[in-house]
């Protein structure tokens, strides 16, 4: 219900089904997983080219947050520091 096609705002190019009810954002199941909506270069300078469209597991996932800080060691960066 999250892509344009289901009445959401997630550009349905971006993303690849998984089951009949479940999709992903392309590229993040990839090694490295990279999301197809991720413009920039990690660990420099990186933005969400969707943030107003962003999925909710993208919404869930909060800046000093346990899910954030993992995500930054499986990139090899540093923790965010309070």
């Amino acid at each position: 219900t999250e892509l344009l096609s289901g009445g959401g705002t997630v550009p349905d190019g971006l993303a690849v089904d998984v089951t009949d009810t479940i999709c992903r954002m392309r590229g993040t199941d990839h090694q490295p997983p990279r999301c197809a909506a991720l413009g920039g270069r990690i660990g420099e300078r990186v933005a969400c080219q969707i943030y107003e469209w962003r999925p909710n597991p993208c919404r869930e996932l909060e800046p000093h947050s346990d899910a954030c800080q993992r995500a930054r060691v499986r990139h090899r960066l540093a923790p965010l520091q309070d």
